[in-house]
């Protein structure tokens, strides 16, 4: 039974990086998605908020597209978060003034309280998750930047 498992990690799967990733991963993530429904918005909700009050300081008109990048979910996933995000009041959808075929966002004033909450809870989670790793904490982000870059 044992050679139907072909993979190299067979004896320990702790050798896997994949598998360690994606272990690590899940238990943030799993903090993460419990204390945001404790606010009442999703996880992938709370990153496109971040990601429209993080382009917000920097751009007049924030796009979809512009959200979508920033936060490297696909345009129709980024939509529906959207959607759902306006049924709730948090963003606001209006057309673009320098190009109609776009649609402009922004944060509403609810929006912008739940934003401000959840940033404190996931940067504490962050930040107790993280700490772990001690003065490894910036090689680790800079190792994950480079994976980003090298992939995208």
């Amino acid at each position: 039974m044992k050679d139907n498992f072909q993979s190299k990690y067979a004896e320990n799967s702790a050798g896997s990086i994949g598998f360690s990733f994606i272990k690590a991963y899940n238990i943030w993530h799993r903090k993460i998605k419990s204390e945001l429904l404790n606010i009442g918005i999703t996880h992938p909700q709370f990153v496109v908020l971040a990601s429209l009050g993080y382009l917000k300081q920097h751009q007049n008109e924030v796009k979809q597209i512009d959200v979508a990048n920033s936060a490297d979910i696909d345009v129709m996933t980024i939509s529906t978060i959207i959607r759902n995000l306006e049924k709730l009041e948090l963003v606001h959808r209006t057309t673009s003034k320098l190009d109609t075929r776009a649609k402009v966002l922004s944060i509403t004033t609810e929006g912008t309280q739940i934003l401000n909450r959840a940033l404190k809870i996931v940067e504490a989670i962050d930040t107790q998750f993280f700490s772990i790793l001690k003065d490894d904490e910036k090689t680790f982000n800079h190792l994950l930047h480079t994976l980003i870059q090298d992939n995208s």
